[in-house]
């Protein structure tokens, strides 16, 4: 999955790779925007690992890599709200 990326400074179109359904990536914090998203979905993985295989550490560690990647996503986010 492929999307485009307008670079602030000079209007140009960038390729990003990889990009999330759903996500908009544009702007300098694209690429922050889409590893918050894939770290997202790492944790996501995780947690339902660690729930199908009954670990409970695995879980949580899931938990907290969403909680934590969720966190900084939220932070770019208003960090880019401020900006324009």
């Amino acid at each position: 999955m492929r999307a485009t990326v307008a670079s602030a400074s000079s209007g140009a179109e960038q390729l990003v790779r990889h990009a999330p359904r759903g996500v908009e990536v544009r702007g300098r914090g694209a690429g922050k925007k889409v590893k918050n998203v894939a770290k997202t979905t790492k944790g996501k993985v995780k947690e339902t690992t660690g729930n199908a295989v009954r670990n409970e550490s695995l879980e949580a560690k899931g938990r907290g890599e969403q909680a934590l990647a969720d966190a900084k996503q939220t932070a770019q986010k208003a960090k880019d709200t401020l900006k324009h």
